[in-house]
């Protein structure tokens, strides 16, 4: 095998170690949480600059590996390797770039680019210098344009010309026509060459053992970056993340995860969602763990997964990192002689609902526990997380992080709080902590969500038992709504997801004219999997606890739309659901017809009905079929 570094340096990635462990409180009830609280954050943290704790990352064991990176899923292949040192040198000389070529500490510089070493480096420079926008990279020009404009950034830096990637197409198209365009820096893929206006070549013209311009410590409350939110709903917003959020993150992960210097981690989840970008990406760095880069195609790479316990075998990888559609993969793929014996006996998960099997599956096959978790970007990431050293209750997202409030209350219509729930009762889950964002850039977004008293209003319904275990139901939004019966996704997913044929399940309502919504389900299977609808319909009807929440129907799809963490796409599931229905009610209208169903730019759908050739009897036919539902529509001839 090729070792190679960008210095030409032949890395040393070590002997196998076992990894020791460090001196973490227990973590196994509430009370444990409890007495952790008892002494106050402000002892525990004293620091609150993100990037400085970045630095003091590179600093712990220089020379040792910072970044590992292989072609593409290669296990066999080339290893690109920067040692802590080259990353700190290669993160100072961005900073000192980037204020050389006129950008503040408080602008916005917009990246997008899948993991490349490259983008470490210029997330922690672009912490010193400035703050960085990590955008989704799967976004088309007009949604990369408009995160350009909101946000105002003076600069982007983007992957350049890339087989693969239509990335650099959409950047350009986006910047076209703008009247005062960011000045435009490209990264490039480690095995291939640099492309014209290069970041990292631009940078080695500057200084890299210190920074070049006076940086005020960062204090709690100030803003070190823009992350946007994950995109299930199709309207991203802005979220302001202050350094005081990304350092307790950091605190938080490592006490809950029991973190080591001596950690290896897997980097294969997007640096543009809150989860990558910290937990299994600067968290790790800030640390000191070495970061293996499988892929710029990160778990989407099938090669990687393929060699997905050779790579925990080759860089002795201590956590397993993935989320749920990754972990259903890799249950049915179990190692085949690899070592693996460096892995922790737990690791966490989150994004969404986690089949119960492939729990048990993974934990036969490597001994480690999967902890899930609930969190937000809103939130700098972990609300809840299950006890690293205590009972694992499936359904739930374990106990709330230690410094952290998790209330649920019933909701008034102007959104004030009416009243907190009872034990076990459903409402709406409210947050304060200190990983708490200073709220979207557009503050009138803002409203309703940020409140004056410090809670976040996180848009999910849940409950919390009498031992303080967090029970996520589902968003607010995606409540199913049958005849005034609320009706929880979540359940008709859970009862879906025990089943050994359903890989991946998301419920939905679809319009229904004497009931207003009625609940269904799309339904991934397993490869190979054979089971009937009907057969999974009588499965799941035994395990749905309300009569009203059983399916109406489910329908099989070859796969569910995810966002790039694995969150189901639930706004495209409505609006097909919307479309089936609407494209049979309206079969007896007697003129041709056109039908569409998009977004409000809120939670909602809005149907639009176009008639061709229409009398005013086909109108008459359509307006009686149409107003009997409860979904906006328009009607439009031509």
């Amino acid at each position: 095998m090729d070792l190679q570094s960008s210095s030409g340096i032949e890395p040393d990635i070590g002997p196998r170690r076992s990894v020791p462990r460090h001196s973490y409180p227990p973590l196994r009830t509430i009370a444990d949480v409890e007495a952790i609280e008892r002494v106050p954050l402000e002892q525990r943290i004293t620091r609150w600059d993100f990037a400085l704790n970045l630095l003091d990352g590179c600093r712990h064991a220089p020379e040792r590996a910072g970044i590992h990176a292989t072609r593409n899923g290669d296990i066999a292949g080339e290893i690109y390797t920067w040692s802590f040192a080259e990353l700190e040198s290669r993160s100072l000389q961005i900073a000192n770039l980037l204020r050389a070529s006129g950008i503040g500490a408080g602008d916005a510089v917009a990246i997008v680019s899948p993991t490349v070493p490259g983008l470490f480096a210029t997330m922690i420079g672009g912490l010193l210098a400035a703050r960085p926008f990590p955008i989704n990279w799967m976004l088309d020009a007009t949604a990369l344009r408009d995160l350009l404009l909101r946000s105002e950034a003076k600069a982007v830096i983007a992957l350049g010309p890339t087989p693969g990637f239509a990335i650099w197409h959409n950047v350009s198209a986006a910047l076209a026509g703008m009247e005062r365009p960011p000045r435009l820096f490209t990264l490039h893929d480690p095995f291939g060459p640099a492309h014209e206006h290069d970041l990292l070549t631009a940078a080695a013209a500057h200084p890299g053992d210190r920074l070049a311009f006076a940086r005020a410590i960062a204090q709690r409350t100030t803003i070190a970056c823009y992350v946007h939110s994950g995109g299930t709903t199709g309207h991203p917003k802005i979220v302001q993340v202050r350094h005081g959020g990304m350092v307790f993150r950091q605190w938080a992960a490592n006490l809950c995860l029991a973190f080591t210097p001596d950690d290896v981690v897997l980097s294969d989840t997007p640096l543009f969602h809150i989860g990558g970008l910290l937990v299994r990406g600067l968290v790790s760095t800030a640390d000191g763990h070495t970061t293996v880069i499988p892929s710029m195609h990160g778990a989407r790479d099938k090669t990687y997964i393929a060699n997905y316990w050779r790579f925990v075998e080759r860089f002795q990888v201590t956590q397993i990192s993935g989320v749920p559609t990754t972990l259903s993969v890799l249950a049915k793929n179990p190692p085949t002689g690899e070592d693996i014996a460096t892995l922790r006996p737990y690791f966490a998960t989150g994004s969404t609902a986690m089949a119960p099997a492939v729990q048990d599956r993974i934990l036969a096959i490597t001994g480690a526990r999967t902890l899930q978790t609930y969190g937000l970007t809103e939130n700098t990431s972990h609300v809840s997380v299950d006890p690293r050293d205590g009972e694992i209750r499936r359904g739930c997202s374990g106990i709330r992080v230690p410094y952290t409030t998790v209330r649920i209350a019933q909701m008034g219509d102007g959104g004030a709080v009416v009243r907190d729930c009872a034990p076990g009762e459903t409402g709406m889950v409210l947050v304060r902590s200190p990983g708490v964002a200073a709220g979207y850039l557009d503050a009138e977004q803002s409203r309703g969500v940020f409140l004056p008293d410090g809670f976040l209003v996180t848009g999910d319904l849940g409950s919390i038992d009498a031992d303080g275990y967090v029970r996520i139901s589902g968003r607010q939004k995606d409540i199913i709504i049958r005849g005034g019966h609320n009706i929880e996704p979540g359940i008709i997913e859970d009862a879906l997801l025990q089943s050994p044929w359903v890989a991946q399940a998301a419920a939905v309502g679809k319009p229904d004219a004497h009931a207003g919504e009625l609940p269904i389900a799309y339904v991934e299977l397993h490869p190979g999997a054979q089971v009937s609808a009907e057969e999974l319909l009588r499965y799941a009807a035994e395990r749905i606890p309300e009569r009203p929440a059983v399916p109406k129907e489910i329908i099989f799809i070859d796969k569910l739309p995810l966002t790039a963490v694995g969150k189901p796409m639930k706004h495209l599931l409505q609006a097909e659901a919307a479309r089936r229905v609407f494209t049979e009610v309206l079969q007896p209208v007697s003129c041709p017809w056109d039908l569409s169903v998009a977004g409000t730019g809120g939670s909602g759908l809005k149907l639009t009905l176009r008639l061709r050739q229409a009398s005013p009897a086909a109108r008459a036919q359509a307006e009686a079929i149409l107003s009997a539902f409860a979904m906006p529509y328009a009607i439009e001839e031509g």
